[in-house]
């Protein structure tokens, strides 16, 4: 039966947000929406002294809700020489391309309003994903971003890679949604808009000849050798134990690998949620990763709040209606 329990799956994840092509355009981008948003606010308020209450609340929530982005983006790229004219650029061709000559009083209003909704997290991708990246509440303590309510639902609409298995969960806005390769694999989410360090996965997998796992049978194998034995060669069992999850029966394992792709050594470490469901297995895997081994703790430690409200958020849809 035990080989029935694992699932267990290693991505090998090699992502740290650097600064590359990509990310550079993103900040690069953001920070001209951010300019661009200034500009256009500052204009009105000079131009209708009427609106300046209402461009202060609007300057007001967004930075509350994202901080000064000119301070979160110089902390990141005043490391860089060429910054301080690539800057002036960005500001100096953003303002060029902004005619605000004709802005009538209702347009006016009108970007106002759209400002205050940019505060709430209606704002075009990548820019709101690199916004939530850059804050640096959020890099320090991922969770708050999710409480903050920058999070999005994820539903599952592949039934034929999730067996007919129909799920919710909830995601940080800033992280990213992508397909799988594997057959188990429904979903995975990664963070920093898929340049992180932490990824989750939800997999799904039919167990063979359509037999059911019990609360007894996972109470029963709740000792460490029976743990041991469902974990991929070589990985480092750290602990385990007996859940509840929709009130479906379980178990939780935390382990740590080291794995090799090409000539780099991955280390990663891996907190797994298994729960049974009639004749379907179900997991959901979070794991961080790092080059050095030496700080892979620290970092599952400031993901591991977040990991558990992200778990937490799932809703095993058809359990869900039962109970209505």
């Amino acid at each position: 039966m035990k080989y029935i329990f694992s699932i267990l799956c290693i991505s090998v994840i090699l992502y740290a947000f650097p600064l590359n092509e990509k990310t550079l355009m993103d900040i690069s981008r953001t920070y001209g929406y951010y300019q661009g948003q200034l500009y256009t606010l500052n204009t009105i308020q000079k131009k209708y002294p009427d609106l300046a209450n209402q461009v202060f609340v609007a300057k007001t929530k967004f930075n509350l809700s994202f901080g000064d982005v000119t301070q979160h983006v110089d902390l990141i790229m005043d490391k860089y020489p060429e910054w301080k004219s690539i800057k002036k650029s960005i500001v100096a061709n953003t303002r060029k391309k902004i005619n605000l000559d004709g802005l009538t009083h209702r347009q006016a209003v009108n970007f106002i309003t759209a400002v205050e909704q940019r505060a709430k997290g209606k704002v075009e991708s990548p820019v709101l994903e690199t916004l939530l990246i850059l804050k640096p509440d959020y890099k320090k303590n991922p969770e708050k971003e999710f409480y903050d309510g920058f999070k999005k639902r994820y539903q599952c609409n592949d039934f034929k890679k999730s067996k007919g298995v129909d799920f919710l969960i909830d995601i940080p806005m800033s992280w990213a949604s992508k397909k799988a390769n594997r057959p188990n694999i429904v979903r995975k989410f990664i963070s920093n808009n898929g340049h992180g360090p932490a990824i989750a996965m939800v997999l799904v997998k039919n167990i063979p000849d359509g037999k059911t796992i019990s609360e007894s049978d996972i109470k029963n194998a709740m000792n460490k050798n029976d743990m041991e034995t469902m974990l991929p060669p070589n990985a480092i069992l750290k602990g385990y134990g007996f859940i509840k999850l929709e009130g479906l029966p379980g178990y939780w394992q935390r382990f740590t690998i080291t794995v090799q792709r090409l000539k780099q050594k991955l280390t990663i470490e891996t907190l797994s949620y298994t729960f049974f469901y009639k004749n379907k297995l179900i997991q959901i895997q979070f794991q961080v990763a790092n080059l050095h081994n030496s700080k892979l703790n620290k970092i599952f430690q400031k993901y591991e709040s977040l990991f558990d409200s992200i778990i937490n958020s799932f809703v095993l849809t058809d359990v869900y209606r039962r109970l209505m």
